[in-house]
């Protein structure tokens, strides 16, 4: 999306064709702006397939429902009422307030996003476990203000997993170093 005054960036590169990844930017009324990304538990098809679902879910219930953590909960129970035992999902799910630059959030247990504020960083972890293994589950969820120069990195593991030639992880503090240059 294009927002006075914010600069969005993505990259989306998947391991193979087929993912179970995804980002989502979700217009919301009162000129609220959702932001989303997550992390389906394995590869190919079935991962695409989940990550369909989650999406539409999360799209249904983020137009009708205020309560951040509400949200949250009732994508963890239909993807629980439909899937495997074993399926699940990491979900960061925020909602920017355009006007403000208040972000509300929800963590799922997905890798925490990074804030850079002032040379600073601190993690949004606020939230509690991933979604699709209890349909009782319920979520936390906290807010931030955003100001001029303050960059937002959310990403998936894949980023910080990623393996060199020598078969070493390119690990958190090297994402957050390459963010900060």
């Amino acid at each position: 999306p294009k927002l006075p005054g914010l600069d969005i960036a993505t990259v989306y590169v998947p391991t193979h064709q087929l993912s179970g990844d995804f980002y989502d930017f979700i217009p919301l009324p009162q000129n609220n702006l959702g932001v989303a990304i997550c992390d389906v538990v394995g590869k190919g098809v079935r991962a695409s397939l989940l990550m369909a679902e989650i999406r539409a879910s999360l799209r249904a219930h983020a137009v009708n429902v205020y309560d951040m953590s509400d949200v949250v909960r009732q994508v963890n129970r239909n993807l629980c009422a439909d899937t495997l035992v074993s399926d699940f999902a990491t979900l960061f799910y925020g909602v920017l307030h355009v006007d403000s630059r208040r972000l509300t959030y929800a963590n799922a247990g997905h890798v925490p996003p990074i804030w850079f504020r002032d040379g600073r960083t601190r993690e949004l972890s606020t939230g509690g476990g991933v979604i699709g293994i209890d349909p009782d589950f319920t979520w936390r969820h906290d807010w931030i203000d955003l100001r001029a120069g303050d960059v937002l990195l959310l990403y998936t593991d894949g980023l910080c997993e990623a393996m060199n030639f020598h078969d070493e992880a390119f690990g958190r503090q090297r994402v957050e170093a390459a963010a900060q240059t």
